[in-house]
């Protein structure tokens, strides 16, 4: 794919995301993940964990990844500018309408809803999360797929490393690394 169409399709990404980079996971899904298509399942689950490790914003390390196996660099400064273009250009205009019609009924219901649609596509991120670690089958909700024993131990490890243990994010994600190079051999 060309630099120029990169930007384009992320543009539009960037127009869509609102609240932050795990917005664009259905987005790149659609786009780009699938048997004839840039990403296979596979390597996608890997480019949203080298997103995870790597400093900085998921979407952008996300779009740097992603125009980077399609085009190289400019691939890459493609996708990225791409994605952060329609921020800077709206984010000053929106802004300044927002905080003069807040209190607008019409307001109130448009920043409602965008929050419900976020939030849609947050649990959206995670059924997808969940299909490419956690289960070993797709998940169509026609019946309950098969769960990866080590995928649930590792998810059940880091739930508790964060909610009672209060440890650092980035520690748990590296240590989930750790616990999946230890543990794929031995349960597969």
């Amino acid at each position: 794919m060309s630099a120029w169409l990169l930007f384009f399709h992320f543009c539009k990404f960037g127009l869509l995301c609102f609240g932050g980079g795990y917005m664009l996971i259905p987005l790149l899904t659609a786009e780009f993940v699938g048997a004839d298509k840039l990403l296979t399942p596979e390597r996608f689950g890997n480019l949203i964990s080298i997103s995870q490790l790597t400093p900085g914003p998921v979407g952008i390390n996300t779009a740097t990844y992603v125009g980077y196996i399609s085009d190289k660099v400019p691939g890459s400064l493609a996708a990225t500018l791409g994605l952060v273009f329609p921020t800077l250009v709206l984010a000053g205009l929106a802004m300044k309408f927002i905080i003069k019609y807040r209190e607008h009924a019409l307001m109130k219901g448009i920043l409602y809803g965008a929050r419900v649609g976020a939030a849609a596509l947050v649990i959206y991120a995670v059924l997808i999360f969940l299909e490419l670690s956690l289960l070993r089958s797709s998940w169509d909700f026609s019946g309950f797929p098969e769960i990866s024993s080590g995928g649930l131990l590792i998810m059940l490890t880091a739930v508790i490393l964060l909610k009672k243990l209060k440890m650092p994010t980035t520690g748990v994600i590296l240590l989930s690394g750790l616990l999946g190079a230890l543990l794929v051999p031995i349960l597969g």
